[in-house]
């Protein structure tokens, strides 16, 4: 992918989200197409018009930055459907974590419909996720979780 064509491209999807929602975005990230020079491309714009970059890395174990905090990305819903339980997957990882760390988990919940069947291969999984998102024992789950606290990305 060619650099300057990146940039026309994400100023372009930035002037139209402006457009639709009224505001800026709370953050940027790429993280379905990972290349160096749409990594530099977000990252410039970002800062050109001082907004929140979020470097994308599936490894847990490693730590990103988003705007000023310190984060790990987890995600699994690539998995097989029959081995992917979000549900299990936000309690397993919030058992885990230590103290004072942030993580971002990565959800791609979706209804489908005719373009999404034919053309992704995140299809089931997306489901699966709308209900256990969605899901009160989840959430109050989440809630009796004393040293938790949940946020969002405009309070990073």
């Amino acid at each position: 992918m060619e650099y300057d064509e990146l940039v026309i491209e994400i100023e372009s999807q930035l002037a139209r989200f402006r457009q639709i929602v009224g505001k800026d975005p709370d953050y940027f990230e790429a993280h379905a197409v990972m290349s160096r020079n749409l990594n530099q491309a977000i990252h410039d714009v970002a800062e050109r018009h001082g907004l929140k970059e979020q470097v994308a890395s599936f490894d847990p174990t490693k730590v990103v930055r988003c705007g000023t905090t310190d984060v790990h990305m987890a995600i699994e819903d690539m998995l097989p459907p029959d081995q992917y339980d979000p549900a299990e997957f936000v309690r397993r990882t919030v058992s885990q974590m230590a103290d004072g760390e942030t993580y971002v988990l990565v959800f791609h919940p979706g209804y489908l419909d005719a373009f999404i069947l034919g053309n992704s291969s995140l299809t089931v999984n997306r489901t699966k996720e709308v209900d256990a998102l969605i899901d009160p024992t989840l959430r109050a789950w989440l809630e009796a979780q004393d040293d938790l606290r949940l946020v969002d990305y405009r309070d990073l």
